[in-house]
């Protein structure tokens, strides 16, 4: 069992993110709040998922563990190269998470997420975190994705880019690399 995918989360996510995680799972699948025959088993496997994830030592074990028995990962390599491409645009990096950064250009910012798998839920989460633009790149989007969120989306494997108008020329131009022309 993957926990990362339990928890429906980035294997770089933050302690917060994990918690923030957990508890809206909590809140859907907790069996005094959801009746379905299933919920006290799945709310079991959040339980040991956060469990795990939740506490740094034995977060490092699982993952060491995990990585051993994954196969090569193709989405860390491909957000890892989209990364390295934002560092080199000439905007200043504000804040890095290796998961989220904010960039800052003149009186411009932007927040990147970098996402392997991006479903409805996460695009939800990920628009309440920033007040400014933000833009997800990801390597698989789940269809089907609720575009009205304030939030772009690039899709990293297409080059096609989902959402909101770009503000201005230089945030397009910021994210031209990821977009056919």
């Amino acid at each position: 069992m993957d926990y990362y995918e339990l928890l429906r989360i980035d294997s770089t996510a933050t302690f917060g993110e994990i918690h923030r995680a957990y508890r809206s799972l909590a809140m859907q699948y907790h069996p005094d709040r959801n009746a379905t025959p299933e919920a006290a088993s799945i709310m079991s496997s959040i339980n040991e998922a956060y469990s795990v994830l939740g506490e740094p030592s034995r977060r490092r074990l699982y993952d060491q563990q995990h990585r051993a028995t994954q196969p090569f990962d193709v989405a860390g390599s491909i957000l890892r190269a989209a990364y390295d491409t934002l560092l080199k645009q000439g905007w200043i990096v504000t804040e890095n998470d290796e998961a989220h950064m904010i960039l800052e250009h003149s009186r411009r910012a932007v927040r990147v997420s970098y996402i392997k798998r991006l479903d409805n839920a996460l695009l939800k989460q990920i628009g309440k975190q920033f007040a400014g633009f933000s833009v997800v790149l990801a390597v698989e989007i789940e269809l089907p994705i609720n575009f009205s969120f304030n939030v772009a989306i690039i899709d990293l494997v297409h080059s096609r880019y989902y959402g909101p108008p770009f503000p201005d020329e230089m945030y397009r131009a910021l994210f031209a690399p990821f977009m056919s022309p």
